[in-house]
């Protein structure tokens, strides 16, 4: 049995559910902008799912939480082994309850421009006892760099994993966000003599990143994020005399980051313990 829609029209539970009540075996793709994944049967079960870098339960409910997007069941004799032993039914239930959560989680934690900084040391063994093996990976992977969704690709665990723990050791006040990025208006350096190397920032905003963290303090290197999705680290100093919502850009890294003069661009600093 070969079927095929649009999750707009179709619900993903209907679609699980007629494959199991057909006892279907193969792999019913699914497809939208964000998510693409396979959901493996066997024998009307499903058996293992993948998508990205995420496999078996965690990945099954990352797709049968999709609402939108294209589906196709391909009937085949796959060679997956079952990884997953909970009922169609149980799936289902937790893949809402997780979609759900997750959308809560997301009026506080509202978009992946947000950095986090732990407030434990988890290296002490009498603190240690205290977190999950999770919980313990994330203090490790905190940075200072990396966001959201950065965070969220280091983690290996999903979405959901990733964005509940955050939020309940944020609520627990065991983290501290901070607020590094800046949105910068980009103008050109100029000068008479060599082509400069180095991005200029204000010393404003400079003692903003020093005020958060410690750890930011005398960074001399900047990401840069573009309109264009591209982004990447550059050097930087520090000049007093111009607007602190200015960023000025020798025209090679202009060239190079495909912006041109009053564009808007995304920086943040790079602690020297990222180096």
């Amino acid at each position: 049995m070969a079927i095929e829609g649009s999750l707009t029209s179709v619900d993903i539970q209907d679609v699980v559910q007629l494959l199991n009540i057909n006892k279907s075996t193969g792999s019913l793709l699914i497809d939208n902008k964000e998510t693409k994944g396979i959901v493996f049967f066997s024998n009307g079960e499903i058996c293992d799912a993948q998508v990205h870098s995420l496999s078996g339960l965690g990945a099954a409910y990352v797709l049968l939480g999709q609402s939108s997007g294209l589906f196709r069941f391909h009937n085949e004799n796959h060679n997956r082994s079952r990884v997953i032993h909970k009922t169609i039914h149980d799936l289902v239930l937790e893949a809402a309850r997780r979609k759900d959560t997750i959308q809560n989680i997301r009026t506080r934690i509202s978009h992946n421009n947000i950095i986090y900084l732990p407030l434990v040391d988890v290296r002490i063994p009498s603190i240690a006892k205290k977190y999950s093996p999770l919980e313990k990976k994330m203090f490790s992977l905190l940075d200072g760099v990396s966001d959201i969704q950065q965070m969220i690709d280091k983690v290996g665990e999903g979405e959901f994993e990733t964005l509940h723990t955050i939020y309940e050791l944020e609520q627990r006040g065991d983290l501290k966000r901070v607020n590094i990025y800046k949105l910068l208006e980009v103008h050109p350096r100029k000068s008479l003599f060599k082509s400069p190397k180095e991005v200029v920032i204000s010393e404003k905003i400079m003692d903003d990143w020093d005020r958060e963290s410690a750890l930011y303090s005398g960074v001399d290197i900047v990401e840069i994020h573009t309109q264009k999705l591209l982004y990447g680290q550059v050097k930087s100093i520090v000049k007093e005399q111009i607007p602190d919502n200015h960023i000025l850009i020798p025209k090679g890294i202009m060239q190079q980051f495909q912006i041109s003069e009053n564009d808007r661009v995304l920086v943040k600093p790079i602690p020297l313990s990222a180096y």
